[in-house]
């Protein structure tokens, strides 16, 4: 038999928190529990059904109703205002928002008096040129619950519209959709949940409304006079029938609160709605990916002039696959957003082929845009997502499912179109967000680190996909990435980038060879050494040190020094011979890298270095963190770049 363990102390409940909590939970429980003893309950069906009360009742829905319409057609738009776009004066509109809810609904009555009143600001005109009167009018009771209510709808879905990524809405208009239908297809049924919890929340607060009716649109039977009202009036003449009814509000409104337990905010998981699990694997038993099929594909060589944070110009042929790499905050991903149209900070004149872009909305560039997560649209499929792009493009719903499911059968992910993004793996997920931006033919391609999120075996397989298909696209495709990898197999040309500006744009084994950024170097797995060509030829390192080199270059010429790792050589005491440059430090770290050892050698009057080693030649060294050892290298190994 199990014994029960122990709560850890940090979890026991100081009795200085939990009495004043208890007597919290017992002050607002004593009134609700007063309403249920009180109740007549023998009487309760005859006060609910009399006359007074059930025409209380159905005014009640009808002004709730048409409060909750009005609030929805005023505040779903405020809320995206709000969550979406900066503008001066968004803290006092936001205040503006939370005012009915501090505010006395007395002192609500008074203010929408003298605003939309007879005699109010609005009023008269209103009268003149409408002949529409609010005070005394069922109208006037919806004006006066919708002040009240409405703020609960708009606060509910600001913050899910807050919490809801940007990338998904910019996605979707990468893929051609306009702004309106990104709004109706992605971002409403991303935030629904929110947007139900508000709408319920509004309704009820609405459906409970007293002080700014009576004070605004009066307490006339049949007309304004609601629930609430009718249990003011009961509460004067027949105590128990008011008690009956507060029940009834009562039980509406606990009825609210329990079925949106948990959904205040309706921030989207991507996760499946039926409980299951994601794939596991994706390289096992799927189909093969089909090679593209042999038709022709229009041409679209690209040029861009780049200006702001990231300044270049960038031209390419169709077919091309660029990659772009750098440290981060090089403006890899300002570069994409630039010529996607996104941002602020960068700003592209774009050319594909003969059609200039630059003035075109981001949905009319015709540039796809694949973000490192994928952005699938968690509530649709993956078919569904395959065909966005084509419905946004005006085909038709049969045409735009054939298509995608062609591409998903060419990607070999076609046996998964009915899964929803939360049910497909992370390799899959890529592949279908691959196809997503293939389908709709674009001109220009940009992928943001698409594999760096997957695990090695995964990333093979999504890579070697990549690269059939990105052969046979017709316009240019630019990859950010940091894995050499990936630069290396996939990209015929690469751009380095440094703080905006183009550092080195060249093939990959140009770049491999002679890489002009000692992040580049470091990126391939080389030891990169920045330094100054000294009189006698040495190279005097930015970091301490001074380098022997085989090749000078002319004095005074800033040059980067690029070492292999398998050129560095490691003792425990110092050699002797034909090395010319050879340093002493303490080893820092050791890492496994297939078969072969990494070990990081610092020291501080000298370079940090990275040799490549046999696990042999590292336990016939007796290597460990902390052992002190001598680096070499041969004058002949070392690789000069100015």
């Amino acid at each position: 038999m199990s014994r029960q363990r122990p709560a850890p102390p940090g979890r026991r409940t100081p009795v200085a928190l939990a009495v004043p909590a208890l007597l919290a939970i017992a002050f607002l429980l004593i009134p609700l529990i007063g309403i249920l003893v009180r109740t007549s309950w023998g009487e309760l069906g005859t006060h609910l059904s009399s006359p007074g009360v059930t025409e209380a009742l159905r005014l009640s829905l009808v002004v709730s109703l048409w409060s909750l319409a009005l609030s929805l057609v005023l505040g779903v738009p405020l809320a995206w205002l709000l969550a979406r776009v900066d503008f001066r004066g968004k803290a006092f509109v936001r205040s503006l928002v939370l005012l009915p809810m501090v505010l006395p609904p007395t002192v609500g009555g008074v203010a929408l008096l003298l605003g939309f009143g007879r005699r109010g600001l609005l009023g008269p005109w209103l009268e003149d040129w409408f002949g529409i009167t609010l005070p005394f009018h069922t109208s006037g009771a919806v004006v006066a619950a919708t002040f009240v209510s409405m703020p609960f709808l708009v606060i509910s879905l600001e913050g899910a519209l807050a919490g809801l990524r940007p990338s998904y809405e910019e996605t979707a208009a990468s893929l051609g959709a306009s702004p309106l239908k990104v709004f109706w297809t992605v971002t409403m049924p991303m935030v629904a949940p929110g947007l139900v919890a508000g709408a319920a929340l509004t309704w009820a607060r609405a459906l409970g409304e007293f002080g700014a009716t009576i004070t605004f649109a009066g307490n006339l039977p049949g007309t304004t006079q609601t629930l609430p009202l009718q249990v003011y009036l009961l509460l004067q003449d027949e105590p128990e029938a008011a008690t009956s009814v507060s029940l009834l509000l009562l039980a509406v409104a606990m009825a609210v609160l329990v079925s949106l337990r948990g959904r205040f905010t309706g921030t989207p998981t991507g996760r499946p709605r039926n409980g299951k699990q994601a794939a596991p694997a994706d390289t096992a038993g799927e189909p093969t990916p089909l090679e593209p099929p042999p038709v022709p594909v229009a041409k679209w060589p690209l040029h861009a002039d780049v200006t702001g944070f990231t300044r270049l110009t960038l031209d390419a042929e169709p077919g091309t696959t660029i990659a772009v790499v750098g440290p981060n905050g090089a403006g890899k991903t300002t570069l994409l957003r630039a010529l996607l149209g996104l941002t602020p900070r960068a700003r592209a004149e774009l050319r594909l082929g003969d059609l200039d872009v630059t003035k075109l909305a981001p949905h009319q560039r015709g540039v796809a845009w694949v973000p490192q997560d994928g952005a699938l649209f968690p509530h649709l499929s993956a078919l569904a997502n395959t065909a966005y792009g084509l419905r946004a493009q005006g085909v038709r719903r049969g045409e735009a499912r054939r298509t995608a499911q062609q591409w998903l059968d060419r990607l070999g992910v076609g046996h998964l179109a009915h899964r929803k993004p939360g049910q497909l793996s992370g390799g899959q997920a890529q592949r279908v967000a691959l196809a997503r931006a293939l389908a709709p033919s674009p001109r220009l391609l940009l992928l943001d680190e698409p594999l760096a999120a997957l695990d090695q075996t995964t990333r093979a397989h999504v890579r070697h996909t990549l690269r059939t298909h990105l052969s046979g696209f017709g316009g240019v495709c630019l990859i950010v990435t940091h894995d050499p990898v990936e630069a290396v197999s996939l990209a015929d040309r690469v751009l380095v980038l440094e703080e905006g500006r183009t550092l080195q744009d060249a093939p990959p084994a140009e770049v491999s060879r002679h890489p002009r950024s000692p992040w580049v170097a470091r990126m391939l797995g080389r030891n990169a050494l920045a330094g100054t060509v000294a009189e006698d030829g040495s190279l005097t390192l930015a970091d301490g040190g001074r380098l022997v080199l085989a090749d000078p270059a002319e004095a005074g010429t800033q040059a980067l020094a690029i070492i292999a790792p398998e050129a560095v050589s490691l003792h425990r005491e110092r050699p002797e011979g034909s090395p010319r440059n050879v340093w002493q430090g303490t080893v820092r770290e050791i890492t496994i890298v297939g078969s072969r050892m990494r070990v990081l050698v610092g020291a501080e009057d000298a370079p940090d270095l990275v040799a490549e080693i046999t696990p042999q030649a590292a336990a016939e060294l007796h290597l460990a963190d902390g052992v002190p050892v001598y680096t070499s290298v041969k004058a002949t190994e070392v690789t000069l770049v100015v």
